[in-house]
């Protein structure tokens, strides 16, 4: 939850961040998306190998520390490469924890109850996201009118520098809340999908491999599921404040308010149907679920930027984002389930490297060319390049998931490969 606080604040900066430096949007989309990807990308796979072989909780705790002194420093940025540089350490920093976090509740939780633990896990997500909205319009608004502009030893920064320099303060202490659980040692035992196979791989590369019919759809159905989530995360505000004459300080509020209530409700709803028990296929019973989040994905983010009317757009906001993560609740039960589990960290690390190179660092920048270079630019041409963007994502998350249902329908009957485990992998 601190993470995806700490990452998304900076969202309802964008107004602010391009009066103090006098940037476009196209960068401000690198500064929101690219930025942080960037260190995703750098850090994700060795973040994944930690998991699997280093203390996850001392990852975790050590994570936290760098990303909240790396955004307490955009308090002394006076440029904007400054501000990228910041956005960047943080991007690395944050993509310490998900593989650890995820190879910590496969080997913690039984399987029974993993696909409930997972979604509560993904929740997070949510719930960060919609706080950083709900606290980040009154603490930015609270700041400014106490004149809140003098850091000791820093000296004299803008409001919303200050509110970052907080934010990142609170982080520090917070840290050593990961020692307050128990580190549940680590699983020998291969996952129930795969111990009935017979064949063994040499290597977890070995293993993608051999099962790349099953691996290839699911990495397109996150990437293409992630250009539309994070599209939206990073676009939304500054796209209803344009069209709608919103203030960030209520549309954080609103959208905040919705991501605290529907979004963990989609979760636990997903949970409960990916975790019904006595299932005859229970991986084709996980994936159908995918195919219907990715459907709903596919449709309502575009009636939701188009529509005209304000009331539509919070009624229609309302089920997007009741369906809008369940497609990583879907991915990290789904592998949690088929990859061994001296391995999970790392294909965890691999899923959140495209997550967060093509979501997070591509999906932003691209809906901003595409409403400079197709529609013109202009106020009028943010929401049909996200329209755009979102049907070509929506229809590619779709056909995966179709194929992943057909995939699993045949229970890997001579597809999916179990990796031996005594695997260097």
């Amino acid at each position: 939850m601190l993470a995806q606080l700490d990452k998304n604040i900076l969202v309802l900066m964008v107004a602010p961040i391009q009066k103090t430096y006098g940037v476009s949007d196209v960068e401000i989309s690198f500064l929101i998306g690219a930025a942080f990807a960037i260190a995703n990308i750098a850090v994700g796979i060795p973040a994944g190998w930690m998991a699997d072989k280093w203390n996850r909780r001392v990852v975790i705790a050590a994570g936290v520390v760098i990303w909240s002194l790396a955004l307490s420093a955009n308090a002394v940025a006076a440029t904007f490469l400054g501000l990228v540089v910041a956005r960047v350490i943080v991007g690395g920093a944050e993509a310490l924890i998900p593989p650890s976090s995820y190879s910590l509740i496969r080997d913690g939780v039984d399987e029974d109850r993993r696909a409930r633990a997972l979604s509560i896990y993904t929740m997070a997500l949510m719930l960060g996201t919609g706080l950083s909205l709900v606290l980040g319009g009154p603490l930015l608004a609270a700041v400014h009118n106490a004149g809140w502009t003098y850091i000791p030893v820093l000296g004299h920064v803008t409001s919303w520098q200050f509110t970052l320099f907080l934010i990142g303060a609170v982080g520090l202490p917070l840290a050593l809340t990961v020692f307050l659980n128990r580190d549940p040692g680590r699983s020998a035992a291969a996952p129930a999908e795969l111990a009935a196979s017979n064949a063994r791989a040499s290597s977890l590369p070995n293993y993608l491999w051999m099962n790349r019919t099953f691996f290839i759809p699911i990495l397109l159905f996150v990437v293409a599921n992630a250009i539309i989530t994070f599209g939206m995360a990073a676009w939304l505000p500054a796209m209803a404040g344009r069209k709608f004459m919103l203030e960030m300080r209520t549309f954080g509020l609103s959208q905040g308010i919705i991501m605290l209530t529907a979004g963990p409700l989609g979760l636990w709803l997903a949970g409960i149907a990916m975790q019904k028990k006595n299932a005859n296929n229970p991986l084709g019973r996980i994936m159908s679920v995918g195919l219907v989040s990715s459907l709903a994905m596919a449709v309502m983010p575009t009636a939701l930027v188009l529509s005209t009317s304000l009331q539509w757009f919070w009624t229609i906001n309302c089920f997007v984002v009741l369906s809008s993560w369940t497609f990583m609740s879907v991915t990290s039960v789904v592998i949690a389930r088929t990859v061994p589990a001296a391995s999970v960290g790392l294909v965890m690390a691999i899923v959140l490297f495209l997550n967060g190179l093509v979501g997070q660092g591509f999906s932003p920048t691209l809906i901003a060319l595409v409403g400079r270079y197709v529609y013109g630019g202009g106020e009028h041409a943010l929401p049909y390049a996200m329209a755009t963007v979102f049907v070509a994502a929506g229809c590619i998350a779709c056909l995966a998931a179709l194929r992943l249902v057909f995939v699993v329908q045949r229970r890997f009957t001579g597809g999916i490969t179990a990796e031996p485990q005594n695997s260097a992998a």
